[in-house]
């Protein structure tokens, strides 16, 4: 009997853990995952579990409206518990504060005192404590965590959770600002940039998660986007909030496209369709003035005066131009900088996705081609993880060269690259990696069901003063209209919208055409040569 009641205790202590264990979303291990939610760039840390019946989690690495802090998505979440890890002897110097949407206040300077966890001295946290702040209940909820250290009150780490359903933007209007007035635009509408329009305002019913919504403009004709988180703001005594967009994005004559989207990705540039509304109009090219003889006469004698008054305002002028250039430099840099940020997040997906290729013949057992892949693949992670932004032809040749012939031990397709003879390969330089992606994308998606039926060619040519690239499959073929969920397609069109702000004289054009029989991509390089 004795006996028979220790066997139900221990089913009943085994039943309570395990119930205790899987009311969590856990890892493959059975452990409760642990979402660390604070921006790399903050003074404090927060971690995120959520209850077992979440269906999603998507956490932001980062903000460009919240400088440090994270935005989290959550979908289908009951409750959640959070924490942050830090020095035990250092917990009075931290303060927390729990807002529920918007409005309530559930914590406020609070001192974290729970600790759920220490790490001993030998441990790869020695001394530090995870420390419970809180559980809450998030069903159609927003919540935002404030923390801070009392010597760095300035420094708030804010983390949003959000799990309420996402809207698409609402009852949107454009209308373009000029100097001293703003005039409404319809859908299709076409308009003239001269110096007077200074950019274009757009207006939609107010959220309680504006940062949330970001725009993209792209010009259809030339085949350039650019991504903008405009600073929503409200219109006093109305439910709409304004965000505007600078002139110089749709300075270019051409036909345009502008998406509001709420961000659902990790990813700002990734848009998920059935929430984007779209805004179409056309920019024309200014008509010619042609001036009669009296208008000539009046520009004489305004000429003229003007003249006199240049001498007395050329000092003021020579301050205003330099500021000007200072300015353009400013922008360029961050340019670059935006470009670093999209070619360290293009070399670990490309890098992954060779990785997988590995995995794929090792799970073939075909050992040899693993082996053969694998020092393909050590070269080109050399290369791939040079920080260098402009190659030469020859070395961009020799990278694709490495990555075909890895990709063909795994499909069996045959690829030709060519250069034709007027072309200086060991001197005319390009960004580093502008094809691979292209490439990639012909491979797998193009030919890798084809075997040796399936055929790339790729080639460098001259037109005058132009260089044009060029990527062939005959593969199945695509909508080049379509908007993939493909990461490396994806970053690679935000790097050539980069790098045509960067080089402006020199601007990046790509066309992509795709029919049954296949895919062309070009991309010309202006007066590159």
């Amino acid at each position: 009997m004795k006996k028979i009641f220790l066997s139900i205790l221990l089913l009943f202590f085994a039943f309570v853990a395990s119930a205790q264990k899987n009311k969590y979303l856990v890892d493959e291990y059975g452990n409760p995952m642990h979402y660390s939610v604070a921006n790399k760039f903050s003074k404090c840390n927060i971690f995120l579990v959520v209850d077992s019946g979440t269906k999603q989690v998507i956490p932001f690495e980062y903000v460009n409206n919240l400088p440090l802090g994270n935005i989290v998505l959550l979908k289908g979440a009951t409750s959640i518990e959070l924490e942050s890890r830090v020095q035990k002897d250092s917990l009075n110097f931290y303060r927390y504060s729990i807002i529920e949407n918007d409005s309530v206040v559930l914590k406020k300077d609070a001192i974290p005192e729970r600790i759920k966890y220490s790490w001993g001295s030998g441990s790869i946290l020695p001394n530090y404590v995870a420390v419970d702040l809180g559980i809450f209940n998030v069903v159609d909820k927003k919540i935002e965590i404030q923390i801070f250290r009392i010597d760095r009150k300035k420094a708030v780490t804010s983390v949003i959770i959000y799990n309420k359903p996402i809207l698409a933007p609402r009852l949107l209007s454009f209308n373009v600002l000029n100097k001293n007035s703003s005039q409404n635009i319809k859908n299709k509408s076409s308009l003239i940039v001269d110096e007077k329009v200074r950019g274009l305002r757009i207006t939609m019913k107010n959220t309680d998660f504006n940062m949330l919504y970001s725009v993209i403009i792209e010009n259809t004709d030339a085949h350039s986007s650019a991504m903008l988180e405009p600073k929503w703001k409200s219109i006093e005594g109305t439910d709409m909030i304004i965000g505007d967009i600078d002139v110089k994005d749709f300075i270019t004559p051409g036909k345009y496209q502008v998406s509001v989207y709420p961000k659902t990705h990790t990813y700002a540039y990734w848009k998920d369709n059935t929430l984007a509304r779209n805004f179409l109009f056309t920019v024309e090219k200014p008509k010619e003035n042609f001036f009669t003889s009296k208008d000539l006469l009046k520009g004489i004698i305004v000429g003229s005066f003007f003249g006199l008054v240049s001498v007395l305002i050329l000092n003021s002028r020579k301050k205003r131009t330099a500021k000007i250039l200072a300015q353009k430099s400013q922008e360029k840099e961050i340019a670059k900088l935006q470009l670093e940020s999209v070619r360290s997040q293009l070399n670990p997906h490309f890098l992954f996705n060779a990785l997988a290729g590995i995995q794929n013949l090792m799970n073939k057992n075909d050992i040899d081609n693993a082996n053969r892949y694998l020092i393909k693949f050590a070269r080109l992670t050399r290369n791939v993880l040079d920080h260098k932004e402009l190659i030469s032809l020859t070395s961009e040749k020799t990278l694709l060269d490495d990555y075909l012939q890895m990709e063909q031990l795994r499909f069996g397709f045959q690829y030709q690259i060519t250069a034709s003879s007027d072309l200086d390969v060991e001197n005319i330089e390009i960004p580093a990696m502008l094809l691979q992606p292209f490439v990639e994308n012909a491979v797998k998606h193009g030919i890798a069901e084809k075997g040796n039926d399936g055929k790339i060619e790729i080639g460098f040519t001259a037109q005058s003063t132009d260089l044009i690239l060029s990527i062939k499959d005959n593969g199945s073929g695509f909508d080049v209209n379509h908007d993939y969920e493909g990461l490396g397609l994806a970053l690679t069109k935000n790097r050539i919208s980069l790098l045509n702000s960067i080089y402006k004289q020199n601007q990046f054009l790509l066309d992509m055409k795709a029919d049954a029989d296949g895919t062309v991509i070009k991309i010309t390089l202006r007066q590159w040569l």
